[in-house]
Parts: structure tokens; sequence; C-alpha cells
């Protein structure tokens, strides 16, 4: 634990090492206050955004135009949020603004996700895209399933469920 050379008070957190042909000629422990004073380290601010980061985040929101046909609204009627807050704060007031943003919106939806819709956590993984007899298959384990529940037949239930487990994650069944 090394105290700071500038006010020999505080803990040392930052060294600065002097480079002379590039071999160490010396070196000082600074604390973070005496850093900032000495003006070796930049002030402690909350992390803003830029307006530049902002404009690639939000994909130039500035120019994208209203959908036609409808009046462009310069605020949200549930919070007041203007368009320029929404760039500025990089997120939305209330529930109302998804709706009076949208056309603002779908741009940025479709650069960050490359989609506008949602199609679901795995979408390539649904049972429409299965072969018609493994449809079947499952859909017949599903009926058998509820009607082994309803008349109380927990034994038959639970192999009837693993069997549905396997089956939809494609496994073979072990019988």
């Amino acid at each position: 634990m090394q105290y700071c050379t500038a006010c020999q008070k505080a803990i040392a957190t930052i060294v600065v090492m002097d480079l002379t042909n590039g071999a160490v000629s010396g070196s000082q422990h600074v604390c973070a206050a005496c850093a900032e004073q000495l003006g070796i380290a930049q002030p402690k601010l909350p992390p803003k955004f830029s307006a530049e980061m902002l404009e690639d985040l939000l994909g130039g929101l500035k120019a994208s135009k209203p959908a036609a046909g409808r009046p462009r609204l310069e605020a949200c009627p549930g919070c007041g949020m203007t368009p320029t807050e929404f760039r500025a704060k990089g997120r939305l007031g209330c529930p109302r603004c998804y709706e009076v943003f949208r056309g603002d919106l779908m741009p940025l939806l479709q650069r960050i996700h490359e989609s506008q819709s949602h199609r679901g956590r795995l979408p390539a993984r649904s049972t429409s895209l299965l072969p018609l007899h493994e449809d079947q298959a499952l859909t017949d384990l599903r009926r058998r399933l509820e009607d082994a529940v309803r008349g109380e037949r927990y034994e038959e239930a639970a192999k009837l469920r693993d069997d549905l487990r396997r089956a939809e994650r494609g496994e073979e069944s072990p019988s």
C-alpha cells in the first residue's frame, strides 16, 4: 500500500511512469483527487452519450420521415416526450410512445434485429415445419397424456410426458 506522493494522505491508485528511450526513468504514485488536480486523469463524470453515438445507435432518427398519411405528433400525449428527448435519452417514456414514435422505431428495429416482427425464441423448430406424420404423432401423444391425467393414471401420464418431450426434441423413444 503506497501513499500519494503529492498529498501524502490518501492511498495512491494511479501510477505515472516517466519513460526515456523506452525505459522507466521515474515513477509517481498519486490518488485520484490529486491526479485530477494535476491534469493527469479526467474528472469522473456520469457517463453520457454523445450526439454522434446516439445517432449511430438510433440509426439517424433525425432524418427519418413520419409515415405518409398521418400527421407528425410533436409529443407523446401520454408522457409528453418529444422526438428530441427520445434521441437524447435513448429510451421511451411510456407505453404510448411506442405507437407515437412507431415510424421512427421500425427502421431502428430492422437495423438492430434484422426484422420488424417477433418470430419467437426458436422459429426454426416450429411444429408446423415437422413432417405430417410426426406432427400427428405429437398430437396423439398430447391427447393420450391429457386422457391419462384426467383418468388419474399418473404413472402412465409420466411415461407419456417423457415420451412427448423426447419426440419434441427429435430423439428416439427408449422402449
